[in-house]
């Protein structure tokens, strides 16, 4: 007999109520209940507990009635209880191995026809099944894959979980696909953190599995500036705390002392997220997080083996060798990379996988060490005697690790040894916008030249310095930004150099905001000094180079630099915007487009003029042009706004010339135009 308030799940619901032990199937009406009142049942606030009291039952977890019901439960469209089900089965073994399979085509569609926040449970709720093995990674990958075209489309609580999901899988598998994702959702400012953080940890997982120290060092710089990008947009202290690590970790190999205060914010960091997440059960995630701990311990490894430098320490010499074989052993001894696979990537003797990018980077100072102390090699021999003295009392399951990496350290020492010496090497590039008087500059790299490790442990040193220091708030920005400065130097190594790349980087920063901020800015919102910008009406005229020519003059002059409008006498005509912040002029030439906005195109029509400026200066300088083409599809991200290409010299000059490209954005739709 139905109930009087037409509920089917009355008797459930009541149990709820009374905290009386809930019903069985059989007791709701038995599996005929799923097909009777299948549309009440999977709008119900119940359907949480209806889906483990199905999968409960066995006989109806065999029978295609109950499997239809589940697969559509695992689908409805209240996030709230979606989140619910979605427990209920990932938690239930013999729903998995029934429906494994099945449910993660399910969420995978789910996924596809919802880019929204039931989108994005449906999506991570396949990735658990994949990381858990229950189900193939391949549909997961294609759809991460594919949803780079439907980036414009989906909402903040979808991007937040996909972040979430291609972090995760990255960690297990190796898809060219992640990284550009991880890039692109850069461009949503809800989750720009998220990313900056995921790519960051990716990056860093990659540099400690490379084989040389050339491969792994660039990786680790990338790694830290993501992790300050993520840091500075949201003062994550995941991001706090890995970027502490990596700090440490740099400046161990580049010779330096471990600063206090590196120790002490790891250390904050790891409080923090231990305090957030007091009480709580483990999320899926909470493993990497784990691996904090173990970054501490190598941390405190690194503190003491540095202390070998100091020669009072050798007083106690066997614990000074000790510290120093843990460090080079360290790449076998200590798993300071997420579990893979669900499980600790083990070897035979169940210590953690070779982390062989670690071992490049730490291994030269730990040989250095040694080399440095007179009788440095002996003592070695002494330490490893003693080690093998008790094998049998040897409880540690890493000593056999240590005495292996240990023996391997004495041989790397007598090689280095009979080696021929350091290489020569130029003087370090750290000189490079300081504030020193160019006589103090001319003395200092004078001096470098003749101590090329010297200069080679400060070039480090600056290295980690700038990947450490923030480059703005917003994450697309500094990636911009790095991004230009890496081709810089490959497309321009020999000029591109001193304070005049101290001041090509200064400016150039400004002229990213000044495009992000004209990229967003709302119609009309800047009065009649931004009304070249505009969306243009049919035959209305053009806006005028002049026009943004003024508005980007305001803006640098507001950002401190004293730059000039319509200088004359400049490579034997008049440059748009010039600034000679010291001994060299750096100009901005400024067009308009309204036909063909591609850089090909841009280099063809403008590049002849811009570079014309350069003809007495360094080959290098800017060319910004307004975009007055029509937008039907909507603006294009910052990272598709700035190009730096270089072309041959005019009149058989030999020296190429390279020119910075910005588009600003003009004509712009309104988003609701779209």
């Amino acid at each position: 007999m139905p109930h009087p308030s037409g509920d089917p799940l009355h008797l459930l619901t009541d149990a709820r109520r009374t905290g009386a032990p809930p019903p069985a199937l059989t007791d709701l009406g038995g599996p005929a209940i799923l097909t009777d009142a299948r549309d009440d049942l999977l709008d119900h606030d119940d359907l949480p507990i209806l889906v483990i009291l199905v999968c409960n039952d066995a006989p109806t977890l065999a029978s295609p009635t109950g499997q239809d019901f589940l697969l559509a439960a695992a689908v409805t469209d209240d996030p709230l209880l979606l989140e619910g089900v979605v427990t209920a089965l990932l938690t239930h073994p013999d729903a998995l191995r029934v429906l494994g399979e099945d449910l993660a085509d399910t969420w995978i569609d789910a996924s596809r026809t919802r880019l929204n926040l039931v989108g994005g449970i449906a999506l991570e709720a396949s990735a658990r099944l994949v990381l858990a093995g229950i189900a193939s990674h391949y549909g997961l990958l294609d759809r991460l894959r594919r949803m780079r075209r439907e980036l414009p489309r989906i909402d903040e609580d979808f991007a937040t979980r996909a972040v979430r999901v291609a972090g995760a899988l990255a960690e297990h598998f190796s898809a060219p696909e992640i990284p550009p994702l991880l890039e692109e959702l850069l461009n949503h400012d809800d989750v720009a953190d998220n990313a900056a953080f995921e790519l960051g940890m990716l990056t860093l997982r990659q540099a400690l599995t490379t084989d040389t120290l050339d491969q792994a060092r660039p990786q680790l710089l990338q790694a830290r500036a993501y992790l300050s990008d993520a840091h500075c947009t949201d003062e994550r202290p995941d991001a706090a705390g890995f970027g502490a690590a990596l700090d440490a970790l740099l400046a161990y190999s580049s010779g330096a002392a471990i600063p206090t205060g590196t120790v002490n914010q790891l250390q904050d960091a790891i409080l923090d997220i231990r305090l957030n997440l007091l009480g709580l059960p483990p999320g899926w995630r909470t493993p990497r997080l784990d691996t904090l701990g173990t970054w501490q311990q190598l941390l405190e490894t690194l503190t003491r083996a540095q202390a070998a430098d100091q020669p009072g320490a050798w007083l106690h010499a066997a614990a000074v060798i000790t510290s120093l074989v843990d460090v080079y052993a360290a790449h076998r001894s200590l798993d300071l990379l997420t579990p893979a696979n669900g499980c600790l990537p083990a070897s035979a003797l169940g210590a953690p996988a070779a982390a062989t990018g670690l071992h490049a980077v730490l291994a030269p100072r730990v040989e250095q060490s040694l080399l440095a102390r007179e009788g440095g090699l002996a003592l070695l021999d002494q330490w490893l005697a003693e080690l093998s003295t008790t094998p049998e009392t040897d409880q540690d399951p890493t000593t056999p690790i240590v005495r292996e990496q240990a023996t391997a350290l004495r041989e790397a020492l007598i090689a280095r040894r009979q080696d021929s010496g350091p290489k020569a090497d130029s003087p370090a590039t750290a000189l490079a916008g300081l504030p020193l008087h160019p006589d103090d500059a001319e003395r200092l790299s004078g001096f470098l030249a003749t101590a090329p490790e010297l200069s080679e442990r400060l070039a480090s040193m600056w290295e980690a310095r700038q990947a450490r220091e923030p480059v703005d708030e917003i994450p697309l920005i500094a990636a911009a930004y790095r991004k230009t400065r890496t081709e810089l130097r490959q497309q321009c190594p020999d000029d591109y150099t001193d304070q005049f790349a101290a001041d090509i980087d200064r400016i150039l920063l400004y002229l990213l905001r000044f495009l992000d901020l004209r990229l967003n800015e709302t119609q009309k919102f800047g009065g009649d000094a931004r009304k070249y910008l505009r969306r243009l009406k049919k035959e209305e005229d053009k806006p005028l180079e002049k026009e943004m020519g003024r508005d980007l003059r305001d803006f640098l002059r507001g950002q401190g630099l004293r730059v000039e409008l319509e200088v004359s006498n400049v490579g034997a005509g008049r440059v748009d915007i010039a600034w000679r912040p010291h001994d060299e002029l750096i100009t901005l030439e400024l067009k308009r487009d309204w036909t063909n906005p591609t850089w090909d195109a841009y280099t063809k029509a403008f590049l002849p003029q811009a570079i014309a400026y350069q003809v007495n200066g360094r080959p290098l300088n800017f060319l910004v042009v307004l975009d007055l083409t029509d937008k039907p599809q909507g603006l294009a991200a910052v990272p598709a706004c700035v190009h730096v290409r270089t072309v041959p010299g005019p009149a058989d000059d030999p020296r190429p010339r390279t020119v910075i490209m910005l588009r600003i954005q003009g004509n712009k739709r309104d988003p609701h135009e779209l």
